[in-house]
């Protein structure tokens, strides 16, 4: 046996096997399957936001939106009204041909316009949407304080018609659609918005142009009226009837109005239905005094009389010139509720009794009147 001649070596220390990397791998592909997955879902996030913060930004885009909805809407409403919207033609004596608008109210050949498309008429004709003839009609009825009138085309049925609002609860800044005759193309739709409502005006009478009327409780619109679309709708954007449009002029301007449904609905019904127009009155003829006017004149708001008839209503009941009618019964008489509309409501009629508060000079009371009956007289 051969001896080793060297010093003795030291015995082989036991090699630890070298650590893994596999663990540090797989964390590796773990944090970047992570990081990749959290960028994917924040990429899918982001999608999602720019996707929903797009559609957002359409739905809260008021200015588009408003004006889509307006625009969309007036097309919808010229295009169902339509149908309904009459031409009115008329012969006078001085001013030879003219033409204004109605709009069918019955299926059967009602039609309502305004007095002063009719002033002064000989004759009236009317000529219908999708109808090539014409047609003559009548006046029913009529009445110069509110400015509406009634005709009725014979020998028709089933055509389109228009509704009116329920209720009256116009606002300022309402967006209209005013509608007139498809025989003046320039003026037949306009879109505006309500600029004032319970108006007062004193223009020239569409007869005696050497005398004025008054008309009251009138809708003032921005919507650009010409004289063919006086008589035509006002409607809303659900295509209901808010007003008859009325064509003014006054001191030489023009102006858009319309007739408020609260006082000519209840008037065309009766016109309708009775054939004529008949009104609870007391007997005086009053001037409406509003708030402006009353603090001006050192008068309570409400209705002014002028004049007392001899022996009717308001002589008995002891009413006065000069007293001032602030109430009938419990309704409070304001400009946007004169007493001429109150009496004009399906709530008063002839033969009813009412209680009056006045006050007057040196006196504060409250009378009781019995209504009578007239038919609206034209100055």
């Amino acid at each position: 046996m051969i001896e080793p001649t060297g010093p003795e070596s030291r015995p082989a220390e036991p090699v630890e096997p070298a650590p893994s990397r596999r663990p540090v791998a797989v964390v590796g592909v773990v944090l970047i399957a992570v990081i990749v997955s959290g960028l994917v879902s924040a990429g899918v996030t982001l999608g999602a936001l720019s996707y929903f913060s797009r559609t957002n930004a359409q739905t809260i885009s008021l200015g588009s939106n408003v004006r889509i909805t307006e625009e969309s809407a007036a097309i919808s409403v010229a295009a169902r009204a339509a149908p309904a919207i009459v031409s009115v033609v008329t012969d006078d004596t001085s001013a030879g041909r003219s033409v204004g608008s109605g709009f069918m109210i019955t299926s059967d050949g009602y039609i309502i316009t305004n007095t002063r498309v009719l002033a002064g008429a000989r004759n009236v004709t009317v000529l219908l949407a999708g109808d090539p003839r014409r047609h003559d009609a009548r006046i029913v009825d009529s009445d110069c304080q509110t400015a509406l009138a009634v005709l009725k085309v014979d020998g028709v049925s089933q055509r389109p018609t228009l509704a009116f609002a329920e209720g009256t609860n116009l606002a300022v800044g309402q967006t209209v659609i005013a509608m007139g005759t498809p025989l003046e193309p320039r003026t037949e739709v306009t879109k505006g918005i309500v600029s004032a409502l319970h108006r007062t005006l004193r223009v020239a009478d569409p007869v005696n142009l050497n005398a004025s009327t008054q008309l009251w409780d009138l809708i003032e619109t921005d919507a650009n009226l010409g004289v063919g679309s006086s008589g035509g709708p006002l409607l809303n954007v659900a295509g209901q009837v808010v007003g008859v449009n009325v064509y003014l002029t006054a001191g030489g301007d023009a102006f858009s109005f319309a007739l408020s449904p609260a006082d000519i609905q209840p008037e065309a019904e009766q016109i309708i239905r009775d054939g004529t127009f008949v009104l609870p009155t007391i007997g005086a003829t009053v001037e409406t005094i509003s708030p402006e006017e009353a603090a001006l004149r050192s008068l309570p708001e409400g209705a002014l009389v002028r004049s007392v008839a001899k022996d009717g209503p308001a002589d008995e009941a002891g009413v006065k010139i000069g007293d001032v009618i602030t109430a009938l019964d419990e309704v409070k008489i304001t400009a946007a509720h004169p007493l001429g509309q109150l009496l004009r409501s399906s709530r008063y009629h002839p033969e009813q009794r009412v209680s009056l508060s006045l006050a007057g000079p040196g006196r504060s009371t409250q009378v009781q009147v019995t209504l009578g009956r007239e038919h609206p007289v034209c100055a």
